[in-house]
């Protein structure tokens, strides 16, 4: 399949908002917290043009067919001081499993090594495991695992 992997300007930026919403409403099925009526109307024309900020979009001739979304992270005095994170990657059902998701990360990690980045970071829902298995293939291994605890009712809040 031939697929542009191009550097968001603008406009683009706009039409990333929709694949957010897009993303926000397909991992609903993996997070419960996640609120599926959520409508992202202005995020990445904000930031799109920061130098580190990723905001790359694959099109297939002249449809948006997927994006990717990372930033560099700075952890101060860690050892490793600035890392990339990857925060957002979406592609549209039909186009799936045609190697668009590879073309995207592999455009990320080209611009987190542009950026003299040595490690990469992402969240993936547990069981997305469509999701895992791609980050897998593309030499993402597991090396932090997030927990998190319902806390319910607040009546006994200090």
């Amino acid at each position: 399949m031939n697929i542009d992997i191009i550097k968001a300007d603008h406009e683009l930026a706009l039409d990333a908002n929709d694949l957010l919403t897009k993303l926000i409403v397909d991992e609903k099925k993996y997070d419960k917290n996640i609120n599926e009526n959520c409508v992202v109307k202005s995020l990445y024309e904000n930031f799109f043009d920061n130098k580190d900020v990723c905001l790359l979009i694959a099109k297939k001739s002249k449809k948006i067919v997927g994006y990717i979304y990372g930033y560099i992270q700075n952890n101060g005095d860690s050892k490793i001081k600035k890392v990339g994170v990857l925060d957002a990657l979406y592609v549209e059902e039909e186009f799936r499993n045609n190697g668009v998701a590879q073309s995207l990360i592999d455009g990320f990690k080209k611009w987190a090594k542009g950026n003299r980045l040595s490690y990469l970071e992402l969240k993936v829902c547990k069981d997305n495991l469509r999701a895992i298995k791609l980050y897998e293939k593309m030499g993402f291994k597991t090396s932090k695992i997030i927990m998190e605890d319902k806390l319910g009712d607040y009546d006994d809040a200090i």
